[in-house]
């Protein structure tokens, strides 16, 4: 039953889909990080509205975070692509 398992994800194609879906659901989990932790930032300032400038310079790690782990998934990819 092993060698079955193992051949399941040995093609391109099964490893691209996974690959995709894991990408997507950090992407999301990122983005939803984002948004809540900049929401409990306005809620303490009271004076504060929404910007779109001040979102992206508050949640600059995050931003960061995402941007690294998307560059590294697409040169893994690409590597993979390579050979």
């Amino acid at each position: 039953m092993i060698p079955y398992q193992l051949t399941i994800l040995s093609s391109g194609r099964n490893v691209l889909l996974v690959i995709g879906i894991i990408v997507v659901l950090y992407s999301a989990s990122i983005k939803f990080m984002m948004i809540y932790d900049y929401r409990l930032y306005l809620a303490n300032k009271w004076g504060k509205k929404y910007s779109f400038a001040d979102f992206l310079k508050r949640e600059q790690f995050y931003i960061y975070i995402l941007l690294f782990f998307l560059l590294t998934i697409v040169g893994e990819v690409w590597m993979y692509s390579l050979n």
